[in-house]
Parts: structure tokens; C-alpha cells; sequence
């Protein structure tokens, strides 16, 4: 493809750089919940049970639902007005969450942040691909994946410094407006930032679709899943590998807070402040070199190179979160689960770049949708709800939380080998077909 068929780089960055913000706040509304569980669950005398479900299942439901559709809509629209509209509606609903006032208001409102979120990454997906040439996408996914590490690394630390600040507020005249406790005015303040983001967009110029375009790559309902299916060896692997990196993801940030509090008694504040200083300073750096890697090995001919860097990712991954849970100090046990940011890194970078260098160009959006929806679906729903039922109903001790954690990640070794096994082969050979295509047309 002519490097002039792609926009200037400074605009291609402009918008990857505002994507980016986009998603950071994605991130920070995203993970607040986990992070604040236990004044949550004080306030409302919840289980742990019913926190994994609003933690998990709640966010999950629309955001895996609504993926679908709106990647359907974004092949067809203007991406970035869907990625307004769904900033727009993520933040509404986060400042929502911290007005609930029982189970079915909480409930409801995180379904409505997962169906805000739902909106950017398949759009944000097909608007990269449509931003960069091939050999330099890696770097592109990278930056923007790197929203993942940014946004827990500054949500954090900002959570912490708003829960700070917020303990030393008088609520009696915001009580009127529903808030009341600490907990809701963080959830309040932190909604702001998203509004501002959705009016930048307005500045962002939808960019030009391209690729090979044929009447069986004009994605519709049906035959996109049956192109997944079709060639299922190349996608499921990759859909595989994500949904355990998804896993690991959602019930560690969903309970980690809570682990290290009941396990060691070290104040949320505190971990909140050495968590978000060792992201911030970890996974930017590691993601940006995941994202070099892969357009490095792309360059020197090896097509498998976004596999591959996914599987290292995982590889990663799994020993961390069996070994973290057993050590005997809280800091021993941080410092042993930061290497997890260095797998975590790996496969959020390159799992989309993977994806989208075997899909068609009027299926982008798609299935970026469909992988968003696999991975949240089994992340969300599995994660933090399975770590409840075991506090809950196993152990019958939310003290024996470590436990919990442990077991979960013990049942993910031999699915993690098995996708490890059988994910690169199936995959070069998509792409050979792909780039055989485009050299013809």
C-alpha cells in the first residue's frame, strides 16, 4: 500500500493520542469499581458474592452484547461519531454508579458504563488500521493499549488522592444531589474528564477505509461469524489466549485491592499509591516494546510475529498469578505480581495487531467486536464472580481470598498450554492468503 494513501503521520498520532485519552478514562471509569469494593460493600452490607456480580456480570452484559452491533454500525458509519456518543454515555454512567442508592441501581448503571465502552475499541481498532501501513501498526496498537497500564497506573493514584481529599469534605449540601460518602464523590469527580474527551472528537476527521474489498468481505451478521469459523484455527487461538490474559485481568484488578487488605492489612491508600506508581512506570515502557517487537519481527519477514508476541504474553501471565498469592508479605507478593505487567503488556498489544492482520477490511470492526466480546464475556464473567463464590461458598472466609485467587489461576495452566500449542501455524497461513490477495488485486 502507497504511504500516501494514509494520512500525514502527525494527524494519524493526533488521533491515536486522543484515542488514547479516550481509553485511559475508559480504563479509569472501568476499574474505580474494583478498587472501591470494600467502602461499596460496607455501605450497602453486600456479599462478596453480589460485588462479583457487579464487579463481573453487571459491566459485562452490555458491554459484550452491545459489541456486536455497534462493530456492524462502525464497518458501515462514521466511527468516530460512535466513539462520541459512547464517551458520552460511559462517563454519564459512571457518575450514575455513584448515585445508586441499592443493588438494581449499582446493577444498572454498570451496565450502562459497559455499553458506553463497548463502543471504542472496535472503532479505535479499524480507525488505527486505517491510520498506518502494516509494518508500522505494532507501534500504533501498542501506544494505544497502553491506556490499559496508564489508566489503573493514574486511576489509581488519583482515586487515592480523591478518596484523601474527599474524607476532609462536609457532604451536608451534596448530600441533596445524592452524594453522601467518599465513595460516591469519586466516582462523581473521576465521570468529568470523559465529557471533555467526546468534544474533542468532534476535531477528529473519519479516516479512509482500506484494503481489498470484495462482496464476501462486506461483513453483515451473518457471514462474519462464519468467516471466524471458517478459518477458526488461525482466530480461535488468539480469541483463546485473550480470553485468559481477560481472566487474569478482571479478577486480580477487581480483588487485589481487597486481597492485599485482608491478607496483610495494608491500607487501600497505600497499596492504591505503589500499584499506580509501578504501572505507570512498568507498562507504558513494556507496552511500547511489545509493540516495537512486533513491527520489528514483522519487518524481517515473520509473519507470525503478533502470535508469538502474544504467546510469550502468556506465558508470562499464568506462573505470576500462581505464584503471587502464596507469598508470605504483602510486598513480596506486589513485587512478584508486577511481573505480570510485563505479560499483560504483551498480549494487549499484540492480540488486536494479530486480528488485524488476518481480517478482511469490511470486517474489522467486527471482529474486534467479537474478541472484545470473548474476552469480556469470559473475564468479567468468570473473574470476579468465581473469586466470590469460592470466598463465599467454598471457603465460607472472605479472609481466604488468597486462596481464591490461587485456585483460579491454578484452572487456567492447561487451557493456557493447550492455546499455546496451537495458535501459530493456523495463523501465518491466514495471513499468506491475505497478503497473496492484496499483491493480485
Amino acid at each position: 500500500m502507497d504511504k500516501q494513501d494514509f494520512p500525514s503521520p502527525l494527524r494519524a498520532w493526533a488521533v491515536v493520542i486522543l484515542l488514547l485519552l479516550a481509553y485511559i478514562m475508559s480504563y479509569m471509569d472501568r476499574s474505580i469499581f474494583g478498587i472501591l469494593l470494600d467502602p461499596i460493600k460496607a455501605d450497602f452490607n453486600f456479599t462478596d458474592t453480589q460485588m462479583g456480580l457487579l464487579g463481573g456480570i453487571a459491566f459485562a452484559v452490555l458491554y459484550a452484547g452491545f459489541g456486536i452491533p455497534l462493530g456492524w454500525l462502525a464497518d458501515r458509519f462514521s466511527r468516530r461519531n460512535i466513539v462520541i456518543f459512547g464517551i458520552a454515555v460511559w462517563s454519564l454512567a459512571t457518575a450514575a454508579t455513584g448515585v445508586a442508592r441499592n443493588f438494581m441501581g449499582l446493577f444498572l448503571a454498570r451496565m450502562m458504563t459497559g455499553a458506553g465502552e463497548a463502543t471504542l475499541s472496535p472503532c479505535a481498532m479499524s480507525m488505527i488500521s486505517d491510520l498506518f501501513p502494516k509494518h508500522t501498526r505494532g507501534r500504533a496498537i501498542a501506544v494505544y493499549s497502553s491506556a490499559i497500564s496508564i489508566g489503573i497506573g493514574l486511576g489509581s493514584l488519583a482515586i487515592a488522592a480523591l478518596i484523601k481529599y474527599a474524607h476532609g469534605i462536609d457532604f451536608t449540601e451534596m448530600a441533596t444531589y445524592g452524594i453522601d460518602k467518599p465513595w460516591r464523590f469519586v466516582f462523581v469527580v473521576i465521570s468529568l474528564p470523559g465529557l471533555l474527551i467526546a468534544l474533542l472528537f468532534l476535531l477528529v476527521r473519519e479516516p479512509k477505509r482500506h484494503g481489498v474489498m470484495t462482496q464476501s468481505t462486506l461483513g453483515d451478521f451473518v457471514n462474519v461469524p462464519a468467516h471466524i469459523f471458517k478459518h477458526r484455527g488461525a482466530f480461535f487461538g488468539i480469541f483463546g489466549l485473550g480470553c485468559i490474559m481477560s481472566i487474569c485481568t478482571y479478577y486480580s484488578y477487581t480483588w487485589n485491592p481487597a486481597y492485599y487488605t485482608r491478607t496483610f492489612a495494608w491500607p487501600v491508600s497505600e497499596y492504591l499509591k505503589y500499584t499506580g506508581l509501578a504501572i505507570l512506570l512498568i507498562g507504558p515502557a513494556s507496552m511500547f516494546a511489545a509493540g516495537f517487537l512486533i513491527d520489528h519481527l514483522t519487518k524481517k519477514g515473520l509473519t507470525d510475529a503478533p502470535i508469538l508476541v502474544m504467546k510469550l504474553g502468556l506465558a508470562i501471565i499464568v506462573p505470576v498469578f500462581v505464584i503471587y498469592p502464596l507469598m508470605p508479605t504483602y510486598m513480596s507478593a506486589f513485587i512478584v505480581f508486577q511481573f505480570s505487567t510485563f505479560g499483560f503488556t504483551m498480549a494487549t498489544a499484540a492480540g488486536p495487531a494479530a486480528l488485524l492482520a488476518i481480517s478482511p477490511p469490511r470486517m474489522k470492526a467486527q471482529i474486534m467486536a467479537y474478541y472484545y466480546m470473548a474476552i469480556s464475556l469470559t473475564g468479567l464473567l468468570i473473574g470476579p464472580l468465581v473469586v466470590g463464590l469460592l470466598n463465599d461458598k467454598v471457603f465460607r472466609d472472605p479472609n481466604m481470598i488468597a486462596k481464591s485467587l490461587l485456585y483460579v489461576a491454578l484452572a487456567l495452566i492447561v487451557p493456557t498450554v493447550y492455546f499455546l500449542a496451537r495458535s501459530a501455524k493456523p495463523f501465518s497461513e491466514k495471513v499468506d492468503t491475505l497478503d497473496a490477495l492484496e499483491k493480485a488485486v
